[in-house]
């Protein structure tokens, strides 16, 4: 079994405005790890050695061929819980601390709380941060940021770790704390399998390198028989040669150096030494020495970019094995082994179900802190308090109505911070995390795509929810203040509150749905437009009936029933009369919400799980 194995692997990409000119970026990729062992994947920039690494961690999908991880399929998501990536220029959440990200990191890969703190407190040891532990990563300088993009990898103790490009823009020490670093982690038995352009680090670190150009494999082997064996030029010294020698040997010569009495030459290996020598010898000179010159890794790279060896063959042959001998066969399986798989899954179903629930708790969490540290969040609750302090204002220079316009403003002002915050925020879930790339890093873990949409979107509505109630607190307060007591009349403005939370919940899958497929201006320009038509919906259908077409008719209705339905939700003006809000009413809503709510977030699953990551 191979630590990493690639069979044909292909990859189009789709340019144009109409996507309909395909771009290749690999082409027929046959490679085989073995295990423990250091494999750099070298090439010029462009050559697909990052999108070989996302194919391998289902970032993006091959267009054909198969890549396997430990013998497994790499789109198995299972599978990465033995595997860690160190992406390209990582993003670690500015705001967090090097000790609450390792922490996050080892939540999503569902470690116990007791194993999350010694992992957290060995890695940050082992990678040199213990001074810096508590510090915000937004402070971290570039050589920090790498080391700690290797502890978060490690962080499930990995038997395979992809390392994308690690000593890209490291200085001199950083590049040694790194490299040594992928050495240690070779003699723990693991497997390294990196990118890179530098090959000083490749030549130090490797013992098998691949090289990459414009998608295809142009050589493949053991570091040590490409520097060893190959001799490029013999480097021949001799003293006092004749003239007429040095001129004989001139054009054969990459190069001629004169020092006093010596003449050095370097001769292509190619040339026939044995007779260049008996000659100099015939004509008098004395040879000094005769050094073979092996090839550099540098040399080997550039003259196999250049063209060295474009014959399809032998490169298939470099990989140390043909694709039709490690392509699986197919196996037939007998009814008494499916029976046993389905049972040993279905045994493993509340494990799975466990694991699952805690990352999706992790990642709600997490979108919740990021949420709450946001100085937009401050700023909406202090707004909503001195829009509540003003009603209070107003119930002074009113006679009898002082409760009404104080319900009514209140409710008001926490239903359009809550929009505000569910549009903004909502269309900012996914996006943010795209165009940072801190999504890479995320479902390089074993976070399947519906878990981090889910989570996400839990976790805003977990804002939403803690800020309107701090904001419907207040709202109490200043009821009780300007009442001096409550009755069950005040008390029925929960109600109201209610289906605030629940219309948010709706304007939030909204936004997520459209960010999934729209940038974040657009999507909020839509979300908002949604909203406002939403809240017409009844007038919508009416105005089909008035229309006396049956085109229209049957598109408002159908309009009626597709668009969400905002307008049953507000109840602020019931709340305000002090009205009783029906129970029947409150149950309708709940439901429609949340089968609503499911099908809008199923929507951007679906459209999430298409989508790839460059």
């Amino acid at each position: 079994m191979f630590a990493v194995e690639t069979v044909g692997l292909t990859k189009d990409y789709r340019l144009g405005f109409w996507r309909g000119r395909p771009k290749r970026a690999l082409d027929g990729l046959d490679l085989r790890v073995e295990g423990s062992e250091i494999f750099g994947l070298l090439g010029p920039n462009g050559a697909g050695k990052s999108t070989t690494l996302k194919i391998l961690l289902r970032l993006i999908f091959p267009t054909s061929g198969t890549a396997r991880i430990l013998g497994r399929d790499a789109g198995d998501v299972s599978l990465r819980a033995r595997v860690g990536y160190v992406p390209e220029n990582p993003y670690f959440y500015d705001h967090l601390t090097a000790e609450e990200f390792l922490n996050y990191a080892g939540q999503l890969f569902g470690l116990a709380a007791s194993e999350r703190r010694r992992r957290v407190d060995e890695l940050i040891e082992r990678v040199g941060l213990s001074d810096s532990r508590r510090v915000p990563l937004g402070k971290f300088s570039k050589g920090m940021t790498q080391r700690l993009g290797i502890a978060q990898a490690l962080i499930n103790d990995p038997e395979v770790l992809f390392l994308d490009e690690p000593m890209s823009g490291l200085d001199p020490l950083g590049r040694r704390e790194v490299r040594d670093l992928i050495l240690r982690l070779k003699a723990e038995g693991k497997t390294v399998f990196f990118s890179t352009h530098i090959l000083s680090d490749a030549e130090m670190l490797c013992d098998r390198v691949a090289i990459l150009n414009q998608g295809r494999l142009e050589g493949c082997g053991e570091l040590r028989q490409i520097l060893g064996l190959q001799v490029q030029t013999v480097e021949i010294v001799l003293e006092d040669p004749a003239p007429e020698l040095v001129d004989e040997l001139a054009p054969l010569s990459r190069s001629r150096v004169r020092t006093g009495r010596r003449v050095r030459f370097a001769i292509p290996a190619e040339c026939d030494v044995n007779r260049i020598l008996d000659g100099a010898l015939h004509q008098g000179a004395r040879i000094v020495s005769v050094n073979p010159v092996r090839v550099s890794l540098e040399d080997y790279f550039v003259d196999r970019v250049r063209g060295g060896n474009k014959d399809t063959s032998n490169r298939k042959s470099e990989t140390g094995n043909s694709a039709a001998e490690t392509t699986p066969s197919s196996v037939i399986l007998s009814p008494s082994l499916v029976i046993l798989s389905g049972a040993k899954n279905l045994a493993l179903f509340p494990s799975r179900l466990r694991d699952s629930a805690g990352r999706l708790a992790a990642i709600a969490l997490h979108t919740f802190k990021e949420s709450v540290r946001d100085n937009v969040l401050y700023s909406l609750v202090v707004f909503a308090l001195l829009l509540i302090g003003a009603s209070i204002l107003l119930g002074y220079i009113s006679v009898g109505i002082e409760r009404m316009i104080l319900v009514n403003l209140s409710l008001s002002a926490i239903s359009a911070i809550g929009l505000v915050m569910a549009i903004f925020l909502g269309t900012g879930l996914v996006s943010k995390e795209i165009e940072k790339r801190s999504i890479n890093n995320i479902l390089s873990k074993p976070v399947r795509r519906a878990e981090f949409i889910v989570g996400k979107y839990c976790g805003l509505l977990l804002t939403l929810a803690v800020n309107t109630g701090i904001m419907t607190l207040a709202f109490y307060v200043a009821l009780l203040y300007q009442k001096r007591s409550l009755d069950a009349g005040d008390w029925n403005a929960l109600r109201a509150v209610y289906f605030i939370l629940l219309e948010l919940a709706l304007v939030t899958g909204v936004a997520l749905l459209f960010s999934s497929i729209s940038t974040p201006a657009l999507s909020a320009l839509y979300a908002l437009a949604l909203y406002v038509i939403g809240n017409f919906s009844s007038d919508l259908r009416e105005l089909g009936h008035a229309a006396r077409s049956v085109a229209v008719e049957r598109t408002t209705g159908l309009l009626y029933y597709v668009l969400p339905n905002f307008s049953d939700f507000n109840a602020i003006s019931l709340a305000a009369h002090g009205e009783d809000i029906p129970r029947y009413l409150v149950v309708s809503n709940t439901l429609y919400a949340l089968l609503y709510a499911t099908v809008l977030v199923s929507g951007t699953i679906l459209i999430f799980e298409g989508r790839e990551f460059r």
